[in-house]
């Protein structure tokens, strides 16, 4: 069995992360064989980080494009790629050095991709994902694990595809959030398929405050941003799945909420993002009551005052 890497890296303005992951990579005692850095149109010195690794490993290659969105960067990138697997790197974040070694010593004949866990960086705090009991992992039983699971979820980062899957598949460039998540739906709920999981934390997840969510990144042209994933997998979704769906679409829509209230509590002027809010919560059919979901839909305003003023 060939196991050729390509790893598809897109950024954008990453001059100051950018070094740190390719490091990691080069650092690793399974470097992939090609490494694919799509410049999504950096306005900073990100171009001349990526040139700089270019010239000096053979492995590297530099690709420029107009600012189209990560969904763009990464079809670019797939065009390009021409191993048997395919990985897909975030630039802001790193690996450990035998990520891509026990990802590779994973694979077996009936498996067409691997899964392995990650670590999350966000405030100083580590915290580890890498606890699921099963090795193989079924179509099925991944999808509704992407959803409701947090050592699995939608990331791509800790994934690597068989890349006769996803050679002639999209990324949907219209949708701006989930598009890993919706990519990856698609993909799995159109055929049968086996995934292997590493239970091993290899990845960094790093969550900076230009990351986070916030009111600024929540919403494009009044519309709640992760709103157009979710309603096409509930278009496509067999009934099996729409309850994992909506588990995972109301934990995304209560913690946006939780956060538009915050900045409200701490004098940020974010209340018709609150209201939009409020309107998608209680339009969607969740069965689980709780206290805090109920003071969402219906006093949200109210109930910002029992949260305390700073982040």
């Amino acid at each position: 069995m060939n196991k050729t890497i390509t790893t598809i890296i897109p950024f954008f303005n990453s001059e100051s992360t950018l070094p740190r992951m390719l490091d990691s990579i080069l650092a690793g005692s399974v470097v992939p064989d090609e490494i694919i850095l799509v410049d999504d149109g950096s306005t900073d010195n990100s171009k001349q980080v990526a040139q700089s690794y270019a010239c000096k490993y053979p492995m590297i290659k530099y690709i420029s494009k107009t600012h189209d969105g990560v969904s763009a960067a990464r079809n670019f990138g797939l065009t390009m790629a021409s191993c048997e697997w395919i990985s897909f790197l975030d630039a802001d974040d790193y690996i450990e050095p035998n990520m891509y070694e026990a990802m590779v010593s994973a694979i077996d004949d009936n498996c067409q991709g691997v899964i392995c866990g990650y670590f999350t960086h966000k405030d100083d705090i580590v915290t580890d994902y890498c606890n699921y009991p099963t090795f193989h992992i079924d179509s099925n039983e991944l999808i509704n694990a992407m959803f409701t699971v947090d050592a699995i979820k939608g990331f791509l980062w800790n994934r690597l595809f068989n890349a006769s899957l996803i050679k002639d598949r999209l990324f949907n460039e219209s949708i701006l959030a989930c598009e890993d998540l919706l990519f990856q739906y698609e993909l799995l709920s159109s055929t049968s398929l086996t995934f292997n999981y590493v239970s091993k934390p290899l990845y960094h997840y790093i969550q900076t405050a230009e990351s986070a969510t916030g009111e600024s990144n929540l919403f494009r042209d009044g519309t709640y941003i992760y709103k157009p994933a979710f309603d096409l997998m509930l278009s496509m979704a067999d009934a099996e799945y729409i309850p994992a769906i909506i588990e995972s679409y109301n934990g995304t829509l209560e913690y946006s909420m939780y956060t538009l209230l915050k900045n409200y509590r701490n004098g940020i002027d974010v209340l018709s993002y609150i209201r939009i809010m409020q309107k998608l919560l209680k339009e969607l059919p969740y069965p689980k009551k709780s206290l805090h979901r109920f003071a969402y839909c219906h006093c949200p305003l109210l109930y910002s005052f029992t949260l305390p003023h700073e982040f």
